[in-house]
């Protein structure tokens, strides 16, 4: 980890280096030589680090060391932003504050020297230089303690009975299938992944057991792959794994055989045989590249299991033979609990007087069953008294350093985390600004990321792009939870598992981040502190802090006195959200590092008439805040990448909609930079204006009009980026005419029309907007040729209709929308028969009817959508949804289902809501089960 001081400190300086501005200054007092002079020294110690990294665990000096480099980066960082500060107030206010660099080169003089110092002590400290190969960095990234714990784990599941595993019992079943049942004659890799300490080890490891028993295959092999493997030591243990199914053909001499020998013997001893290979804890794809050759698949029904914590490695197995294991949820972790705790006991129960304090114990271990089982094993031993299990719960810490088999999880953790590379490490890092159970939106975390430098550009991909190739990766290492997906099925809320966040916190406090959660912290003076975090307070409980040093301040629903905003002049990221303060004072506008302000679901109505001054503005979020307007000096932002607005109505928070659009200033034509801009209040300046942002990927229009319309497909024609396009009209007079666009946004993903169209038809084209994947129409007023338009989109999987169409009729003939998996029809007056007819909408899975007050009739040909999954019925006339309960069925009519829909039937009134499983057949679908107002479990 230390490491990546040296690398993010080398981008942040050559960033910060190439600006033109102060150069004079800066060249007279030679800062930037000396800071550039610092960062290659530190550079030079990036192999040092790497070795010290590699001892942390074991070596006090080692440690001390590296703390003291730190001590030493941070202060060249303070430099490099300070230049970066003094750069950003222009030449006339630099040269007027000449004390200011003075000061700035003492600094850093005072900051090489020690670097200096330190380098020159690292043989005292026995630092020497990491082997600067791929496998040898790997392996001095992670101490080999932790990948110990882990083989003993692993061993440990040997000797596990079928009733020890608890949560697993379809997965187990899943995998004895494929093993034992499935007759497809092909060499199959079988996949099982998920998050470390979730159980893969101990359920594979107990199938495999059982099966290996069995007379399915004819030799079976059980191996730990592990982190630091090598392809002839990971050959050599599957072949003395062999020897005690296969005795003919195993060399004597296996630890001097060669690779090629070694497959050799191999691919001779399972040749013509069905054998079973379980490769557990496979951290890298390339372990299977090396070995595979080894495995002859000579159509014997051979199968290889893989446990992993990666999703990359999983995808090494079809997605048909993949599983994923997730934290057990809170009945399977309660029993898991009691069957460990209470192991000696005949029942196995938890007595009531302790039930109190097991469930706020098990609560801790969050569902994982590695953490279950290592705090249950400590209770075991316990008194079975309510003081000595709140003795346990009080003093519960994941750390490595804990007694009785704690330490283990989060040594299993943490091999996770030391596996990330450093661009990854310091943004998952970076994620313990976010409180407990917080969903972290995607967008946004990207945006902060960028604005603290984390994210560089690479080739032809944007810096958004790159992050999200960050947030991927961390997810697909089962570091990020994805809680929720948008209709592109791309992740869009992320949740850090407790256990995890609890590790990351601790490392972030070594790395310069600080939490004051539910105010139970107090601040420390003078620190060097870099992230603050205030959670849920009230001002009186927040001191006014002195961090000179502090690059971001986080607020979450907290009483935050305005005037503390302006006490960070080296700010880069200053996020509140849920804050009652109505205005930023104005002395924000002297934070001339900031990149990223945020102020969303705040009462703010008015911004800094400054706000001009912040020049490396990068992002301003003001959705669901109360700014009306912006200052004039905005369009003096010229770095300004995303501006998002959107003005609540009232002030109370529980309450979001109705929102209103934002008027922009003249100008904003010299935002060159603008990805994004939403939700503006379109007049004829503005609209012409947009045709100077030709990087704009995401534009969210309102109030447009005849009027303003004329210049806008001149405007669009120039965005050859644009993914992602809204249009709403100023009112329901207004006719909006697209069909003058050209050429038209052919790159388009999402599109969302509020407005009544010329001519009852969409523009000619929509035919050409291949890309298409979402379309929302309101109030257009469509024919049937525009629905035999969209059809035929082959990405088009989402769409909405609401009061959208006009005919009495809705029929989808065999082959239309052939991708479409969600659709919506609402408030369409006129629709009074809907049919599907066979071999229409093979992919749909949710549909969505509300408001057709004239369609009485259940669709015709419901049955054909074969893969419905969901029909929901919201506000829908009476007789239609009579129909489908007095449609429900006895026990013969439902033995040919084709399959289950989950039916909901939401009316205004909750009592007259209910929920039910909609049986279809050939002969038509059936209502087989009804529940009053609630949902189907």
């Amino acid at each position: 980890m230390a490491e990546m001081i040296a690398v993010s400190l080398s981008a942040k300086a050559a960033a910060s280096l190439s600006e033109p501005a102060a150069v004079e200054l800066s060249s007279l007092f030679a800062i930037r030589s000396g800071v550039a002079a610092a960062v290659r020294e530190l550079e030079l110690l990036r192999a040092f680090l790497r070795f010290a990294d590699s001892r942390c665990g074991t070596d006090d000096l080692a440690v001390a060391w590296i703390n003291q480099v730190r001590n030493a980066a941070f202060e060249l960082e303070d430099v490099v932003d300070e230049y970066s500060y003094l750069s950003g107030r222009g030449f006339i206010r630099s040269c007027a504050n000449l004390g200011a660099w003075f000061a700035l080169s003492r600094r850093l003089r005072k900051a090489r020297d020690r670097l200096r110092e330190l380098s020159g002590a690292k043989a005292q400290y026995g630092i020497l230089p990491a082997i600067s190969s791929a496998g040898a960095e790997r392996s001095s990234a992670v101490g080999g303690s932790a990948t110990f714990i882990s083989r003993k784990v692993a061993d440990t599941a040997h000797f596990l009975g079928k009733e020890d595993i608890v949560g697993f019992a379809a997965q187990r079943s899943l995998l004895m299938e494929w093993l034992t049942e499935d007759m497809e004659p092909r060499r199959t890799l079988v996949a099982v992944w998920g998050m470390g300490g979730v159980g893969k080890t101990t359920l594979v490891t107990n199938v495999f057991r059982e099966v290996a028993a069995s007379f399915h295959f004819d030799c079976a092999a059980w191996v730990s792959v592990s982190k630091n493997f090598t392809r002839e030591d990971l050959l050599k243990r599957v072949l003395k794994e062999l020897q005690r199914d296969v005795s003919a053909g195993v060399p004597k001499d296996v630890e001097e055989t060669s690779y090629r020998s070694l497959v050799e013997v191999l691919q001779g001893i399972l040749s013509k045989k069905r054998y079973l290979v379980l490769l557990d804890d496979v951290w890298d794809a390339a372990a299977w590249y090396e070995i595979r050759s080894a495995f002859v698949d000579d159509g014997t029904r051979s199968r290889i299991i893989i446990t992993t914590r990666s999703q990359d490695v999983a995808n090494l197995a079809k997605s048909t033979r993949t599983i994923l294991l997730k934290p057990l949820p809170e009945k399977e972790a309660w029993c898991l609990f009691c069957n460990t705790t209470f192991r000696e006991d005949a029942d196995r129960e938890c007595p009531q007087h302790l039930e109190h304090w097991a469930l706020r114990i098990l609560n801790k271990c969050s569902g994982l069953p590695l953490a279950i089982v290592s705090v249950g094993n400590v209770l075991a031993l316990k008194e079975k008294s309510e003081f000595a299990w709140k003795s346990v719960h009080d003093s519960l810490v994941w750390d490595e350093s804990t007694d009785h088999g704690i330490g283990q999880v989060s040594s299993i953790l943490n091999l996770s985390i030391d596996d990330l590379p450093y661009h990854l490490k310091r943004c998952f890092l970076y994620c313990s600004i976010y409180p407990e159970d917080f969903f972290v939106k995607r967008k946004i975390l990207i945006r902060k990321w960028i604005a603290e430098g984390f994210v560089e550009e690479k080739n032809h991909a944007t810096m958004e792009d790159v992050a999200d190739d960050y947030l991927n990766q961390l997810v697909q290492r089962s570091l990020l939870q994805v809680v929720m997906k948008n209709e592109f099925g791309r992740a869009k809320r992320f949740q850090i598992h407790d256990l995890i966040r609890e590790l990351i916190l601790s490392r972030s406090a070594k790395e310069g981040h600080f939490v004051f959660s539910k105010c139970t912290a107090t601040f420390e003076s003078n620190s060097n502190f870099r992230h603050l975090i205030i959670d849920r307070c009230r001002s009186s409980d927040i001191p006014a802090p002195k961090m000179a040093s502090l690059r971001s301040l986080h607020g979450f629903k907290t009483d935050l006195d305005a005037s503390l905003l302006s006490s960070f002049r080296l700010l880069t990221v200053l996020d509140l959200w849920y804050v009652p303060i109505n205005k930023l004072p104005s002395a924000v506008t002297n934070l001339f590092n900031l990149c990223y302000l945020g102020i969303r679901s705040t009462l703010i109505k008015e911004l800094p008439h400054e706000l001009g001054r912040l020049h490396k503005l990068q992002t301003l979020d003001a959705k669901w805040s109360m700014v009306q307007r912006l200052p004039s000096n905005i369009t003096k932002l010229k770095s300004l990448r995303h501006l998002i607005l959107f003005r609540r109505y009232a002030a109370d928070f529980r309450f979001l909609y109705p929102g209103k659009a934002v008027v922009l200033p003249d100008g904003m034509r010299n935002l060159t930079c603008l990805q994004t801009l939403k939700y503006i209040e379109a007049n004829e300046e503005t609209v012409r204006s947009l045709g100077s942002l030709k990087q704009m990927r995401s534009l969210e229009l309102c109030g447009v009009h005849e009027g303003n319309l004329i210049h806008l497909p001149s405007s669009i024609s120039k965005m050859s980026y644009l993914q992602c396009l809204g249009i709403v009209s100023r009112d329901a007079d207004v006719q909006l005419d697209l069909e003058s666009f050209s050429p038209p946004p052919v790159k388009l993903q999402k599109f969302t029309l509020a407005g009544r169209l010329v001519g009852n038809k969409l523009p000619s084209w929509f035919r050409h907007l291949s890309g298409l994947m979402q379309l929302k129409l309101h109030s257009s007023k469509l024919k049937e040729d525009s629905i035999g338009l969209l059809s035929a989109l082959p990405r088009l999987f989402d769409l909405s209709l609401m009061d959208a169409y006009e005919e009495k009729s809705l029929v989808f003939a065999a082959g239309v929308f052939p991708v479409l998996r969600k659709l919506r029809l609402g408030d369409l007056a006129n629709l009074s028969h809907l049919e599907f007819q066979q071999g229409s909408l093979v992919n749909l899975d949710k549909l969505m009817l509300r408001q057709c007050f004239e369609l009485t009739k259940i669709p015709q040909g419901i049955e054909n959508l074969v893969h419905l999954q969901n029909l929901e019925l919201c506000d829908m006339p009476i007789e239609l949804t009579d129909k489908i309960q007095k449609g429900q069925g006895s026990e013969g009519k439902h033995q040919d289902a084709l399959h289950t829909t989950i039916v909901k039937v939401l009316r205004e009134s909750p009592m007259k809501s209910w929920c039910g499983y909609l049986c279809v057949t050939n002969r038509g679908a059936y209502l087989i089960a009804r529940h009053e107002h609630g949902t189907v479990k």
